[in-house]
């Protein structure tokens, strides 16, 4: 059978499943709606899967109350990018043979990609290039990890009253107030009576359909926390990634100007000052562009933070809705996960470049 037909029939059983399970709009009255898909607890931290060994406090608490899963999905991206490297690197030591497959695609894109870096950067290409296309690697593998099947679907059950106490237990520690284990349990109980879940007990997931009364049934208070999540979904992931931009940007900046580069920022020259009071103006706008360097840091972070969080909650909702509209939202997602890698990049690049310019 050829690949294309291969493809056609995965769509149309794709179509016919997403039909058939879209329970809360399609054909409810033909298929139980209780096997349709739920809409998971959605929530900004990372879930944590494993707690760490004799309680939560690891290194002072550095490190949370255990390891979560988007820190997992890191580690599994470093582990493809590891594996990428491994793989293409003999191919790139027989340059006698013509190359093909996906080697000659990513020559291909790497070519492309080192004339652009060199003809924004010139003579810094060599420094800057690693960083460009490590950010663009890291940041697709990363984005792309939340559309593989498997990911923010496959997990471990967990109670949701009891996750839902341990949240509010460690919000409440990190503004210094201490609940006491009977407390905890008190909001246990509060939530376990509300059946705020939408999972059923038992072996199989299954739907918690409210009955006439609009009352889910008793053991309903049950959910999913996957195993792997998007890095890019945790705000620690993007905050680290902009802290290395930034941070090398003002280190190439130095390396190109020396300590002349902080000039720009901190400016003050008293003697043309006393000529022309207006100068002072000069001042003012070096501080506000610290101020605006600083805030790069927050820019980077949230754009990308917001845009493939934003994307993993509509994958989650129409997933919920009408499954078989998920298909157009998952070629969405690959674009935009494909264009954040892409602009973080490309500011990098920029910011690194505009910094190795003298600014007199």
């Amino acid at each position: 059978m050829k690949k294309r037909y291969i493809i056609y029939l995965s769509v149309l059983i794709l179509v016919l499943l997403g039909g058939l399970m879209g329970g809360n709009i399609l054909v409810r009255f033909t298929f139980p709606a209780s096997i349709s898909p739920v809409l998971p607890v959605i929530q900004l931290p990372g879930e944590v899967i494993m707690p760490w060994p004799g309680g939560k406090a690891f290194l002072g608490g550095l490190f949370g109350g255990g390891l979560t899963n988007t820190f997992l999905a890191t580690l599994v991206t470093f582990a493809l990018i590891i594996l990428l490297a491994v793989s293409l690197k003999p191919r790139s030591r027989t340059a006698d043979e013509v190359p093909t497959g996906f080697y000659n695609f990513f020559e291909l894109v790497y070519e492309g990609l080192y004339g652009y870096v060199q003809n924004a950067a010139g003579k810094w290409t060599k420094a800057f290039f690693p960083f460009f296309l490590t950010f663009i690697l890291w940041i697709l593998i990363a984005n792309w990890l939340e559309l593989v099947p498997g990911v923010d679907s496959v997990g471990k059950w967990e109670n949701l009253p009891h996750f839902e106490a341990e949240v509010i237990a460690e919000k409440a520690e990190a503004k210094g107030e201490h609940m006491s284990e009977e407390e905890v349990e008190a909001i246990v109980e509060r939530l376990d009576e509300e059946n705020i879940g939408d999972l059923r007990s038992g072996p199989w997931l299954l739907r918690a359909l409210e009955d006439e009364n609009g009352e889910k049934p008793a053991g309903a208070d049950w959910t999913i926390v996957p195993y792997l999540r998007a890095p890019a979904t945790d705000l620690n992931f993007t905050f680290a990634l902009a802290l290395i931009s930034v941070i090398m940007t003002q280190y190439y900046g130095m390396k190109a100007q020396g300590m002349s580069y902080w000039k720009k920022f901190f400016y003050w020259d008293g003697e043309r000052i006393s000529k022309d009071p207006l100068a002072i103006m000069d001042t003012g706008v070096g501080l506000l562009e610290f101020i605006s360097e600083i805030f790069k840091i927050v820019s980077f972070a949230f754009r990308l933070f917001g845009n493939v969080f934003a994307g993993q909650v509509l994958l989650f909702v129409i997933a919920a809705l009408l499954p078989v509209a998920n298909l157009g939202v998952y070629f969405l997602e690959f674009g935009v996960g494909a264009l954040q890698a892409l602009v973080f990049a490309l500011l990098t690049l920029t910011f690194m470049a505009g910094a190795t310019e003298s600014h007199h």
